[in-house]
């Protein structure tokens, strides 16, 4: 037995060799005749793809992809990107060794069908496009079953990049990383409407008394109740974690930013009246849930804003590396405005594509509020989740408390949020 097992094992450390030489591999279909270089299996010793790597990679590709797909394919994409991207902050922030041949293979599973059922409806030249294309990552597909087998399968930057040319790279690096706004993304995504510019506040230098006398302005300010623009009002909220004398004060002003938050989103929207109130609803109800309407909380005699340890951020708890090129990071750090903006188009985003066409009000036990919460927190795959579906006893206990949550607002008491804070 041990053996045959030594025999089985040289067997596979040739194969690899074999792969990671020099010869060519053509990839099954490809006509344009460009031989693929398939390195993605690798020895323990070789280089691989880290996840950020394979995240600009997926949204190349899927961006490259969606060009030239209907609208009923493109929409597909948009929803197994989403889910990919949701599947990437978890599986990254459980602290895996090598997470990117796990993150191909599923993702690859759901594109593939749809980029197959395409080509009848291609150009010759994009099918002959999508059809290397499609070689190369089910070549690696292939690989992945033999080499996993053994524990030498790794994904290498090579391998990416060389499934990435089929669909044109010049002048661009598939595997650049970068946080800036990607307008095409948010396009393709369905994220039309322009972002209200971010005001990061100068948190960072703000000692303690300055900050306490910075709240005790806000309070006199209201009691005032200047007659200038609402920004002036939520820019005092970028420096200030209230004491409980000023929390009623706090809660009233965060109410109002929701609410006119609410409002901006909605003023495009063509959502009915009854959803409309739901929305609105849902949106207290979020921000209660994620952050206890905060945006800040203090450290030492600094402010810092509200953070897991999965990069949800700030008064929504927008994930920094899920929304990764649709939303500025500085601004959902710093900007308590333009984090509610975030958090607030992407519960309507959910809302109106997914929980309300797909009849979630319908289903047993099902509720268009908290399939809108399900689908915020676990992705467009998620929208169920809060009726059992896929639900671990963690999340049964996040979706209940929401629940208790969006009753207490439909309810008028979203004020209620103060037992937050122990009042």
């Amino acid at each position: 037995m041990i053996i045959a097992k030594a025999k089985l094992t040289v067997r596979a450390v040739a194969l690899a060799t074999l792969l990671l030489g020099s010869t060519p591999v053509r990839a099954h279909g490809a006509n344009d005749g460009k031989p693929t270089q398939l390195a993605a299996l690798a020895l323990p010793s070789a280089a691989r793809a880290d996840w950020q790597q394979w995240d600009s990679f997926l949204t190349f590709a899927v961006k490259r992809l969606a060009q030239d797909l209907r609208p009923a394919q493109r929409d597909q994409m948009a929803e197994v990107f989403l889910d990919a991207r949701y599947q990437l902050t978890q599986v990254v922030s459980s602290g895996a060794a090598d997470p990117v041949p796990r993150l191909f293979l599923d993702s690859w599973d759901r594109v593939s069908p749809i980029l197959k059922q395409s080509l009848t409806s291609l150009s010759p030249q994009t099918a002959s496009q999508f059809t290397g294309f499609i070689g190369s990552m089910d070549a690696l597909k292939n690989l992945a079953g033999i080499g996993g087998q053994f524990g030498l399968f790794r994904i290498t930057p090579d391998s990416l990049r060389g499934a990435a040319r089929f669909l044109g790279t010049a002048n661009v690096d598939p595997l650049a990383y970068t946080v800036d706004i990607d307008g095409s993304l948010r396009t393709l995504l369905g994220f039309a409407e322009q972002l209200p510019a971010a005001r990061p506040s100068a948190i960072e230098q703000s000692g303690l008394e300055r900050l306490r006398e910075r709240a005790a302005a806000s309070a006199r300010w209201l009691a005032v109740r200047s007659a200038h623009a609402a920004e002036d009002e939520f820019d005092r909220l970028n420096e200030w974690v209230p004491e409980s004398r000023e929390l009623q004060d706090y809660l009233l002003v965060v109410q109002k930013l929701f609410n006119e938050t609410s409002d901006r989103v909605l003023a495009k929207s063509s959502l009915s009246a009854d959803h409309r109130k739901i929305y609105r609803q849902v949106v207290l109800s979020t921000g209660w849930q994620e952050s206890c309407w905060r945006q800040y909380v203090r450290q030492g005699d600094k402010l810092t804003p509200l953070a897991s340890n999965t990069g949800d951020v700030g008064l929504m708890q927008v994930n920094r590396t899920t929304w990764r090129s649709l939303y500025d990071v500085k601004g959902l750090n710093g900007d308590i405005t333009y984090n509610s903006h975030a958090g607030a188009e992407i519960l309507h985003y959910y809302l109106t594509r997914y929980v309300i066409p797909k009849k979630e009000d319908r289903q047993p036990g099902g509720h268009l509020a908290r399939a809108t919460y399900s689908g915020y927190n676990a992705g467009p795959g998620g929208i169920a989740r809060y009726r059992g579906v896929r639900q671990s006893a963690t999340w049964k206990k996040v979706d209940e408390a929401f629940w208790e949550k969006f009753k207490a607002v439909s309810a008028g008491q979203e004020l209620a949020v103060k037992s937050c804070y122990g009042a």
